[in-house]
């Protein structure tokens, strides 16, 4: 008979409490969703055919980041958020908030939330290098929700490690909630990437959003598609869309999803790659 393991007994970090509970909140927000597929089989053309004569890479992820800030810059609206009874906010730049993994310094990989500001003005190259340089760079594991926000973000820490949860989750929740605080921290538009799944798995990426317009990036799987007639084989994505359902209508939300597929299947943002 084989002899019973002892379970391992860790610590569950003040971080992971904070995370914990914030799922917990923001999952019951009011977002239409939308599962789309586009076909990037151009762009990861470009991308591709640029990498293997310079030996540089390019972030697809990067990419995508860049056609849709283009498509917020028409439509504004789609990332606006409330701040008062009677009023919202429309910002004129997008600050794009993406999840990216950072080492700590005993080499455990921690999630944290890296804000490409004004977005709108870089390049493809630009906008790889910047996400490269914060994904080399050591973090301490604790400051994965910190950013560049120092002592505001200790305190807030240190305040929910005190305080009973019967008095921290609503203080906790009325600041998670408020997209002016959110904004400011994280973005005003956000994408979540779970990479490729494999050449034969397709998918698409589930998260709980945050802003009044998040993404999350699926799988991306070859299929058969009809191109001038024929068919033909495709590398298409699948892209998440979701949208604050209290800020923005449908009809809008619409017109929006419509550009962002047209930008990515055009490979908008990468005429550069091509010289």
């Amino acid at each position: 008979m084989a002899k019973k393991s002892t379970p391992v007994k860790e610590k569950f970090t003040i971080t992971r409490q904070m995370l914990s509970m914030y799922n917990e909140i923001i999952s019951q927000l009011p977002y239409v969703k939308g599962l789309i597929e586009i076909d990037v089989t151009d762009g990861r053309r470009i991308i591709k055919a640029y990498q293997e004569k310079t030996g540089e890479r390019v972030s697809f992820t990067c990419w995508i980041m860049k056609c849709i800030s283009e498509a917020i810059m028409e439509n504004k609206i789609v990332h606006a958020y409330r701040i008062k009874k009677r009023e919202i906010i429309i910002p004129q730049e997008v600050n794009f908030g993406i999840m990216i993994e950072r080492e700590t310094a005993v080499g455990m990989k921690v999630p944290y939330m890296a804000v490409i500001k004004q977005i709108e003005t870089k390049s493809v190259l630009e906008i790889t290098t910047e996400i490269r340089k914060l994904q080399v760079e050591i973090i301490a594991e604790k400051d994965q929700l910190m950013g560049d926000q120092g002592f505001v973000r200790k305190l807030q820490m240190f305040l929910f490690s005190i305080l009973p949860a019967f008095i921290g989750r609503p203080i906790f929740k009325k600041v998670s909630t408020n997209k002016k605080f959110v904004t400011e921290n994280s973005g005003t538009v956000g994408m979540t990437s779970l990479g490729m799944f494999g050449k034969e798995v397709s998918g698409c990426a589930i998260h709980f959003p945050t802003r009044t317009v998040d993404f999350a990036l699926g799988g991306i799987k070859e299929k058969p598609c009809i191109v001038d007639g024929k068919i033909v084989p495709r590398d298409i994505l699948n892209l998440t869309i979701y949208i604050d359902h209290n800020i923005v209508d449908g009809a809008p939300a619409a017109r929006f999803t419509a550009r962002v597929v047209e930008l990515i299947q055009s490979a908008f943002g990468l005429d550069e790659l091509k010289k």
